[in-house]
């Protein structure tokens, strides 16, 4: 007999549970925070997380012309044709450039 899409649904989240559950223990050991107490855990996650929210954002504030050549990479063109056409159409704070010039 074949499964409901609710029986298989539910067997997929399940895997994909025990899936992030053992990239965040490998994560814990590669790093040595298996051994902490549970302040120091959190302690360092927060500090971790810190340090990429930090490096993300000074790389789209101060270097945007490289991120949008990412973003050029990584998605297809359709997707660039609408950012640009936005960033054409002056939506103040959409396309990140105060300076006027516009992302060709």
């Amino acid at each position: 007999m074949s499964k409901s899409m609710f029986q298989k649904l539910s067997e997929d989240y399940a895997k994909f549970k025990r899936y992030v559950k053992w990239l965040y223990l490998l994560y814990e050991l590669n790093t040595q925070i298996a051994i902490c107490e549970p302040w120091e855990k959190v302690f360092l996650n927060v500090l971790l997380g810190s340090f990429v929210s930090l490096i993300l954002y000074a790389s789209v504030a101060f270097v945007p012309g490289y991120c949008v050549t990412v973003f050029h990479l990584l998605w297809p063109m359709e997707t660039m044709q609408n950012l640009n056409r936005a960033c054409n159409s002056n939506i103040e704070g959409f396309c990140g450039n105060e300076s006027g010039a516009l992302i060709t």
